[in-house]
């Protein structure tokens, strides 16, 4: 089996203060009420355990209805985590998916992943491409402008 990797990403240049923007992505604040058609829930199963979380997708996420991650880097510079269990890994037939969100460089935010998949297995790899910026582009974009309202 002959694995193939694949890497990935979106940029998107904020509006509110970059300070804001990244305590909002690091401390998993304000995503269900800045975006309640994306993110339906975001749960802790062990609240002694705040590295791991389980995320339940609203409607607007037409594919990838679940996902379990675990945190791996909150810093100041990065939130980096991984998906142990979800969507992501069964509908797609990938592993290894990592993602990394770097704080905010002249009002640009990257957000990256890298995963693998079997090398015939690229349509479907195509496809949650597709769908990861889709959410990417929707929770960067749609927490930027909650944020700014916030701030006025």
């Amino acid at each position: 089996m002959a694995f193939v990797t694949a890497n990935a990403g979106v940029k998107v240049q904020i509006k509110s203060q970059s300070n804001d923007f990244w305590d909002a992505i690091t401390n998993n604040q304000f995503l269900l009420d800045a975006i309640p058609d994306l993110y339906e829930s975001i749960i802790f199963p062990k609240p002694s355990n705040l590295q791991e979380r389980k995320i339940t997708y609203g409607s607007s996420s037409q594919n990838i209805k679940t996902s379990t991650e675990r945190v791996v880097e909150n810093s100041d510079e990065k939130f980096i985590y991984t998906v142990v269990a979800g969507d992501i890994l069964t509908k797609y037939e990938v592993s290894d998916f990592r993602a990394t969100i770097s704080y905010p460089a002249d009002k640009w935010v990257k957000w990256t992943w890298t995963y693998k998949y079997l090398k015939d297995g690229k349509r479907k790899a195509l496809d949650l491409d597709v769908e990861i910026a889709d959410i990417v582009l929707k929770s960067l974009s749609k927490l930027d402008t909650f944020i700014q309202k916030k701030q006025h």
